[in-house]
């Protein structure tokens, strides 16, 4: 294969930053930009590879074969209109991804939630199988030497499926994955049955040889399935009539016990994640007791319910909740994990769009919690009227309507006061939201 030059804008995205470090990996000349420096840029300059801050058409330089960007780059961006006045091959990150796996067996995970962690399962699955993937994840994973995507030399490919702008339709799955639905996105999409239509477009995309693996408690998963017509694989913990159901840690199948899932991470959410790995296992010919095993020792995801440390006999949790439900349940399972505790959730919501859809969920969200801060609205993809729409305020009365105690701190030198302070009330801090609120982790443990 010949080998190009490759340009990046937005390649600091999770996503973005995983094909192009594969793509680099396999010998191309990968350079590329982002608004803000990080970790993962850092990572790529030591591999040689030339990253700018900030986006500026001179960035450019005319000998790139081929532009990739992603999805939340305007069509303003300078860079993208150099390419385009220079006639440049032009690719979103999902169809450099569907080029890039023409010739893989491609596995998509996709859902509302749940889908990095089920990413990491699958994925764990066909390592257990020595299938040797190629992977591109939303977070880190320990696995995969704490990067974001593995590079192997097998026939499968596990994506991360997102659905915004109907991404996930430029790829070509053999296996689905679908996890659960409820409305998201609602920036993009005009409402939930807009939602369901793309993932019943999605599904329709299967050849006749794929697998779709579908969630059989979910009423929204339900009526998306409910005319598809290929091999269906159906799993639940509430649905009698599933092909896997997971009675508290055992895998029922045909009535018979099939297996045991013993788990590092809590919460009843990632046991349905790790029944999604060993059914792409069972697909793949993976032997489950490998699987099961290999799942014993999985500590989790960046971000994902990730233990960071203490702060002053306090436990620090970094998560990326951000939906009302995924709050809900992580702080639930919190809960469950340490029953007598004290939780205080440092919340930064993620958009002022999704802040002003589901401010009515987002107040009754924290009801396992017993303190709330709120420090900012993370701004992203928002319009004028979504900003005006909503502020930190409303959501902090919604949320005290709804009975928890909630503050409002800016600063995270104060953050971090007021938790030395109130240590007495507080066993553990949640770090929790999509933004860029995981840094406070990192400054509450410096």
């Amino acid at each position: 294969m010949m080998k190009e030059k490759i340009y990046c804008i937005g390649i600091g995205g999770i996503g973005l930053s995983g094909l192009a470090q594969i793509l680099n990996e396999q010998g191309n000349e990968v350079s590329g930009s982002d608004m803000e420096n990080s970790e993962i840029l850092e990572e790529m300059r030591k591999k040689n590879m030339e990253i700018f801050i900030g986006h500026d058409e001179n960035y450019l330089k005319n000998d790139v074969n081929r532009v990739i960007y992603s999805s939340a780059i305007p069509d303003t961006n300078p860079e993208l209109q150099k390419a385009i006045r220079l006639g440049k091959k032009m690719q979103t990150f999902p169809q450099a991804v569907k080029e890039f796996t023409e010739n893989l067996y491609t596995i998509a995970i996709c859902g509302t939630h749940g889908k990095t962690t089920t990413t990491a399962f699958v994925s764990l699955a066909l390592l257990a199988g020595e299938k040797d993937p190629t992977v591109i994840i939303g977070s880190k994973l320990k696995e995969f030497g704490n990067k974001g995507y593995r590079v192997g030399n097998g026939d499968f490919f596990v994506v991360e499926a997102c659905e915004y702008k109907r991404n996930f339709l430029n790829y070509s799955p053999n296996i689905i994955v679908l996890t659960n639905l409820e409305a998201e996105h609602l920036d993009y999409f005009k409402d939930l049955e807009d939602y369901k239509n793309a993932f019943k477009e999605f599904i329709a995309k299967l050849p006749a040889d794929g697998f779709l693996i579908a969630n059989i408690d979910d009423a929204n998963v339900i009526d998306v399935i409910k005319d598809f017509h290929g091999n269906l694989i159906t799993f639940a913990s509430n649905n009698h009539s599933a092909d896997f159901i997971l009675d508290e840690n055992k895998i029922i199948k045909n009535e018979n016990e099939f297996g045991t899932i013993e788990l590092q991470i809590p919460g009843d959410f990632n046991k349905m994640n790790a029944l999604c790995g060993l059914i792409v296992g069972q697909i793949t010919n993976v032997d489950k007791s490998l699987v099961l095993e290999q799942f014993k020792e999985f500590t989790g995801t960046w971000r994902r319910f990730e233990i960071l440390g203490e702060l002053a006999g306090m436990k620090v949790i970094s998560d990326y909740a951000h939906h009302p439900t995924a709050i809900t349940k992580t702080l639930a399972a919190a809960k469950d994990k340490y029953p007598d505790k004290k939780i205080c959730c440092i919340f930064q919501p993620h958009q002022y769009n999704r802040t002003k859809k589901f401010l009515p969920e987002f107040g009754k969200a924290f009801l396992s919690a017993d303190i709330v801060i709120i420090p900012n609205i993370y701004k992203v993809r928002d319009k004028k009227e979504d900003i005006e729409a909503v502020s930190e305020d409303l959501l902090i009365e919604a949320i005290e309507k709804a009975g928890t105690k909630t503050f409002k701190i800016k600063e995270y030198s104060e953050i971090k006061e007021f938790l030395i302070h109130h240590k007495n009330e507080i066993d553990i801090i949640f770090v929790m939201g999509a933004g860029d609120i995981w840094h406070l982790g990192e400054y509450l443990l410096s």
